[in-house]
């Protein structure tokens, strides 16, 4: 399967370049430029907005500190592909990046430039896998072929990814047949749908970041299931 016009590409790794093309044809789109997963991604406050740091080159995020490139998302593709042993450092994620108009098109370019390359041999391309472009963008960053990308820390930058978090309590959750998420269930509780001690979110159920400030841009939400999913929709109705 593949997006149209980019039959040379898997239809995932497609989004890249037409997302390249649809920058490259907007010439009024000359401010910082944000490119995010749409099902698992919702906003608190504007990440270009009056209170929001400026962008400066390529910002990539990373997950949370448990989340290393030796999980099988990155080592098995790259290994396999590359003939490398992996490499061991944060995970960044593939699902939002911010930059600049011109770092953002360099990125974008770069991308579809090694996805090209991947897609000349069976071992790089052909698997059944849903989310190897993950497995590209880590390694483009720690082989040094994104000079230009920061990375951010996790609960710190623009973004704010919490999928592994909200994987693991929701994975606590099951395994003890208990309320992992009890929002008011301990002295000082509020009637949110995380209790304040997990330090994820405040008094109101916003997610935040170290600071404690509430952070701009959400992603992986779903991975907290329906307590924040619930949350978000009597918040925005929008879900």
């Amino acid at each position: 399967t593949c997006a149209h016009p980019y039959s040379d590409l898997k239809v995932r790794w497609g989004r890249f370049a037409l997302l390249h093309d649809y920058l490259e044809e907007c010439q009024e789109c000359t401010g910082p430029v944000l490119v995010a997963d749409v099902r698992d991604t919702f906003f608190q406050r504007d990440p270009f907005g009056s209170e929001a740091p400026p962008v400066e080159g390529l910002q990539v995020f990373e997950e949370y500190r448990v989340m290393r490139t030796t999980h099988w998302l990155v080592k098995l593709p790259v290994e396999k592909c590359k003939q490398i042993k992996i490499f061991d450092e944060p995970m960044l994620c593939a699902g939002t990046t911010v930059g600049t108009r011109e770092a953002m098109l360099q990125y974008l370019e770069a991308m579809v430039t090694e996805m090209r390359e991947w897609m000349k041999d069976t071992n790089c391309c052909c698997n059944k896998m849903n989310g190897d472009d993950q497995s590209i963008h880590n390694y483009l960053y720690y082989t040094g072929k994104l000079p230009y990308a920061i990375p951010q820390k996790n609960r710190v930058g623009l973004v704010n990814t919490v999928g592994a978090q909200g994987s693991m309590l929701m994975n606590a959750k099951k395994k003890h047949n208990m309320e992992a998420y009890d929002g008011g269930a301990y002295e000082g509780g509020t009637n949110t749908w995380l209790g304040l001690h997990y330090d994820l979110t405040d008094k109101d159920g916003f997610v935040v970041d170290f600071s404690g400030e509430r952070s701009f841009v959400i992603h992986q939400y779903d991975r907290f299931g329906p307590p924040l999913a619930d949350w978000l929709d009597n918040k925005s109705g929008l879900r």
